[in-house]
C-alpha cells in the first residue's frame, strides 16, 4: 500500500507541474489554427529591395514624412547608424499620427528606415474576402546604445511597450486602436509578430512554442511528464478495500 501511495504522489506532482504549461501550449496551437483559418496577414515591407514608405490602397495614399533633427547620429548595438527625427503618418495628405524624437536608420531607404517602429500590413478576412490596410506604430520610444563595458542601455521592458494600430478598410473608413504589450487581443498579437514590432516572437497564451525545441522541451516536459503523471494517478490511485 505504501509503494502504491508513493507512485500516486509522484504522478500527482508530475501532473500538477505539467498541467498549466501543457494546457497553455495546447490552447496556443488552437489559437494559431483559428487565426490562420480566419485571416491572412502580409507584411508590405519586403526588406530588400526597400519598400517605399508611400503606399497606395484603394485610391488612398498613406505616407510617412520625417523631419530629421540636427543631432549627432550614433551606431546602435546592431551596427545601424541611427538619427533622430519627428515622424508624421499621413492619409491623403492629412496628418493622423506622429512619433516625436524617434530613432531612424539613416543609411536605409523606404520602410527599412523605420524597422521596429512602424509597420505596413495587409489583413485579409478570409470569410468576407475583404482586405484592410494596417499601419502599426510603436508608441514607446527606445534609444538603445552599447556602453563601453558591453551593457546595452536605453531599452524599455517589454511590459511597458505601447502601440497604436490604424486600420483603413476598402471603403476608406479609418479606425484606430491603442493597446500595450501586456494588454492585447489575439489578432493584435499576430499583427505584432507579422510587423516585427516586438523584441522577440510572442504567443497569445504562451511564448513556449517560440523557443527552439529540444528533446527535453517540450517533448519530455511538459507533455511526457503530463502523460506519465496521468497514468500513474490512474494506475496507482489509492483504493481502500472494503472488508466483507
Amino acid at each position: 500500500m505504501k509503494k502504491r501511495l508513493i507512485f500516486f504522489l509522484v504522478g500527482t506532482i508530475l501532473l500538477i507541474t505539467s498541467l498549466p504549461l501543457s494546457t497553455e501550449m495546447v490552447m496556443e496551437l488552437i489559437y494559431n489554427q483559428k487565426m490562420n483559418t480566419e485571416y491572412k496577414i502580409a507584411n508590405v515591407s519586403e526588406g530588400f529591395p526597400p519598400t517605399k514608405s508611400t503606399f497606395r490602397f484603394k485610391g488612398h495614399i498613406v505616407e510617412i514624412k520625417e523631419a530629421i533633427k540636427n543631432e549627432d547620429s550614433y551606431v546602435d548595438p546592431w551596427g545601424n547608424k541611427i538619427g533622430i527625427a519627428d515622424l508624421s503618418l499621413k492619409l491623403d495628405g492629412e496628418k493622423i499620427d506622429t512619433l516625436k524624437d524617434y530613432p531612424i536608420r539613416v543609411e536605409e531607404k523606404g520602410l527599412n528606415r523605420y524597422y521596429g517602429e512602424i509597420a505596413y500590413l495587409l489583413l485579409e478576412d478570409k470569410k468576407s474576402g475583404k482586405t484592410q490596410f494596417i499601419v502599426l506604430l510603436k508608441k514607446t520610444r527606445e534609444l538603445e546604445k552599447e556602453m563601453p563595458n558591453g551593457d546595452i542601455v536605453g531599452g524599455v521592458p517589454s511590459e511597458k511597450l505601447k502601440y497604436t494600430l490604424h486600420t483603413l478598410d476598402e471603403e476608406g473608413n479609418l479606425n484606430n486602436q491603442s493597446f500595450s504589450f501586456t494588454e492585447r487581443d489575439a489578432l493584435q498579437t499576430k499583427l505584432l509578430n507579422a510587423g516585427v514590432m516586438v523584441p522577440y516572437s510572442i504567443g497569445y497564451y504562451t511564448d513556449a512554442w517560440e523557443f527552439y525545441p529540444t528533446i527535453f522541451f517540450p517533448l519530455l516536459f511538459p507533455f511526457a511528464t503530463f502523460v506519465v503523471g496521468f497514468v500513474l494517478i490512474v494506475v496507482f490511485f489509492p483504493i481502500r478495500k472494503v472488508k466483507k
